[in-house]
């Protein structure tokens, strides 16, 4: 396993650890062990890597949700500022408007007093003379022409909702306005006609806080102005205005015929498409690039296989670009089947019935982690022509890979390519079995995930895989409850009980009212409609409790306006809801401390953060905290850095040695709240308080974690400890102690690998 000591900490540090550089290693013989010695403990090498890039990702993933919620509140004042600027613009031109009546008034006004002057005149000179004078007549004044408002398409309302909008009138007077629509590409006209229908009907279907939601579905107008005023507020209109203007290959795969398709096609397409975007919590910035991407694959479909290529096209469509975009890890520089290119290829080899599974039968969701697999051609032909496994014994594709031990102790790199190939031929580690297991399993149409965790053997890879319709199982989890993937639509690492809670109740089709309601909420909130879109929202969570992207939808509802967020007694429900709902779904404590550290701790005093937080620690205590030790570790960071906050160094000190003393036979825990203190306590921390950390971990250490077998990751992972150890009493100037601790992990490490290391052929 990896030596975590030389990696970074995952956890926010407040202090960094000033570390003193190491010493010169003792003179040896065995020069060459030592420099193995020094790969292995330098990073772990190969084995652990995908471990700490999922770490990474998962960094990156919260940096670019953060953005994200940046970006939305940018847009949402971009809009404001965009309604206000045409408030004010109408305001300027009806001033305009009522000053040249008024200019016109005064000049009709003199125009007479002129003609009648005029006249006046005329009489008199009539009357002093007995000619009569001619009459002249007044010079006509010039008036300025009126200005006309332009009839618009959407002027006429169209019902939306109740009897009226339920008739064959009423859909084929909407469908009109959608030809206007696709002909002019007036997008934001036709959303802000149709959001001033969309409110009146929400008001119809939402009173009472709550969602009718039978009433809701059966109006398809309605349903259609949601997804399509959604989709324009998320894409954009010049995104979808570069779709419609897309000629296509033939005069059948144009932008409009697209759009006309999604809208008409009796199987929904943009409805089930803006369903899945939001149930897998796809980005707004993210839309405009999958509209275009779902109409690439959709052009690439013979006509009259559309429907039944209609998850896989969506499910290509959701693919993130990043992830679209990444390289894998197949290292020449091959061409990369993008992810339509693996959309027709699958389609392809399911007319030939060679896939493994049926993809026309696999819904969108279990689709999307058949379709993010990056790798060139020549190993998808290898895949089928080489790996044949029974979708429901797909485990065994792992398991065909032998388990090479040296690479496990030294980190040796055994490929040139990383190929399907290389990896059978020479063998591998967990992380290269996974490897092998899921991406040949990808190319075979079997929904696959590669998943990575930390436990009391170190870093580990796994996989979990679909082996029926309904099923996800994992293979090789040796126990460990820490495991994590990508997801590939939002780019957020997610915990693997998202799949492996999967149900015949909680398939995308029984989810179809969750998510045609958080579409709703999800515009409704955009609108400024608050009461009506937390309607929806709890709708979904009342139907769907235990439901991840249900409660994710909700507090994002809930949160939309900062100026107007519920009071704190709301946030504390909810999560006090969340921790009781996380019995049954251990992901929604992740949600239950988000909504803690962004609502009802913000801005609080360090007593009462302190108290909230030893609150919510204690409760994933009672609920047998170990059952997710990446909870464990990241409720005891929450707490410490409230301490570090309120400068409480004995209540930090109290608090890790009180867990580590709890965790003391769990190396994974035990080490990593080893590292969260020591970063927490910092450089800058008196050698009196490292001398007790240092005094505290290695009297636990020598007593219950210590152990005197041969087994190589178990010991990789005490020396990780080991060397934390020898730091902390290096930081509190004890270097000879600090030398003795680390040298003797490194004997013990060095004795382990030297049973597994052999020598290179010449």
């Amino acid at each position: 396993m990896v030596d975590m000591a030389k990696l970074p900490n995952r956890t926010t540090s407040k202090l960094q650890i000033k570390t003193k550089a190491k010493p010169a290693p003792r003179k040896s013989g065995k020069g060459w062990i030592v420099a193995l010695l020094l790969i292995a403990l330098g990073g772990g090498g190969y084995y652990g890597y995908d471990y700490y890039q999922q770490k990474e990702n998962e960094r990156k993933a919260e940096l670019a949700a953060k953005r994200a919620r940046l970006e939305a509140e940018k847009r949402m004042a971009e809009e404001m500022a965009r309604l206000a600027a045409e408030k004010a613009e109408q305001d300027r031109l009806a001033a305009e408007k009522a000053e040249r009546e008024r200019l016109a008034a005064e000049e009709e006004a003199r125009r007479k007093a002129a003609e009648e002057e005029a006249e006046r005149l005329r009489k008199q000179k009539e009357a002093e003379s007995d000619t009569p004078a001619p009459v002249k007549e007044p010079e006509p004044v010039k008036e300025e022409p009126k200005e006309t408002p332009q009839p618009s398409a959407y002027d006429n309302p169209v019902p939306l909702h109740g009897a009226a909008g339920a008739g064959a009138g009423a859909r084929k007077q909407f469908d009109e306005l959608v030809d206007n629509l696709l002909k002019n590409r007036d997008f934001d006209a036709f959303e802000k006609a149709m959001s001033e229908q969309i409110k009146e009907s929400a008001a119809n279907y939402t009173g009472n806080n709550k969602l009718n939601y039978a009433q809701y579905k059966n109006n398809r107008n309605l349903l259609q102005a949601v997804d399509l005023c959604l989709l324009i507020r998320m894409a954009g209109s010049a995104a979808l205005s570069e779709v419609l203007a897309t000629e296509g290959n033939d005069n059948d795969n144009n932008g409009i015929d697209f759009f006309r398709w999604a809208l008409r096609d009796k199987s929904q397409p943009l409805h089930l498409f803006m369903q899945n975007y939001l149930m897998q919590e796809g980005l707004d910035e993210n839309a405009g690039h999958s509209i275009k991407q779902f109409y690439t694959i959709w052009a690439d479909i013979d006509p009259k296989d559309r429907t039944k290529y209609l998850n896989l096209a969506i499910a290509g469509a959701l693919i993130n670009p990043q992830h679209a975009e990444a390289r894998g890890s197949y290292r020449d520089d091959s061409p990369r089947l993008s992810v339509p290119e693996v959309c027709a290829y699958l389609r392809e080899k399911d007319k030939q019935r060679k896939l493994v599974t049926d993809i026309k039968k696999l819904s969108v969701s279990q689709l999307l982690h058949v379709v993010d697999v990056r790798l060139p051609q020549s190993e998808f032909d290898w895949a089928e022509e080489n790996v044949n496994y029974a979708q429901s014994d797909w485990g065994a594709a792992y398991n065909s890979i032998k388990y090479v031990m040296e690479r496990a102790a030294t980190s040796k790199d055994l490929y040139k390519l990383y190929s399907f190939e290389e990896i059978r031929e020479e063998g591998g580690v967990c992380r290269d079995q996974g490897y092998f297991a899921c991406n040949t399993g990808k190319c075979r149409g079997v929904p696959a995930v590669y998943i990575v965790g930390d436990g009391d053997r170190g870093p580990h890879a796994w996989m979990v895989n679909l082996v029926d319709n309904t099923r996800w199982v994992q293979t090789n989890s040796y126990g460990y409850n820490s495991g994590r993937f990508t997801n590939p639509c939002s780019g957020r690492s997610q915990h693997e009980s998202v799949l492996l809670n999967v149900d015949a109740k909680t398939t995308d089709a029984k989810l179809a009212p969750a998510a045609d309601a958080m579409v709703l909420g999800s515009y409704l909130s955009r609108l400024g409609c608050a009461k009506e879109a937390q309607n929806a929202a709890r709708f979904v969570t009342t139907a769907y409790p235990t439901l991840t992207a249900a409660w994710a939808h909700y507090v994002k509802v809930l949160g939309q306006d900062p100026d107007n967020l519920p009071p704190d007694k709301v946030w504390r429900k909810i999560t006090a809801d969340l921790f009781q709902l996380s019995r049954k779904n251990s992901e929604l404590t992740d949600i239950a401390a988000e909504v803690e550290d962004k609502y009802l701790l913000s801005g609080k005093n360090a007593a009462s953060k302190q108290m909230a937080l030893r609150r919510s620690l204690s409760q994933l205590d009672k609920r047998g905290g170990d059952d997710r030790s990446d909870l464990v570790i990241n409720a005891v960071n929450r707490q410490a850095e409230a301490f570090v906050e309120a400068g409480n160094l004995t209540g930090l000190a109290g608090l890790y040695r009180k867990q580590l003393k709890k965790y003391v036979g769990r190396g994974d825990i035990f080490g990593q709240l080893l590292g969260q203190y020591m970063n927490h306590l910092g450089s800058d921390a008196s050698p009196r308080a490292w001398n007790v950390l240092a005094k505290d971990a290695e009297k636990l250490f020598e007593k219950h974690v210590r152990s005197g077998g041969g087994d190589l990751f178990k010991l990789k992972k005490e020396v990780q400890i080991q060397h934390q150890i020898a730091q902390a009493w290096r930081n509190a100037g004890n270097e000879r102690k600090a030398e003795k601790m680390q040298e003797d992990a490194d004997r013990r490490l060095e004795k382990a690998q030297n049973r597994y290391v052999t020598e290179d052929e010449d």
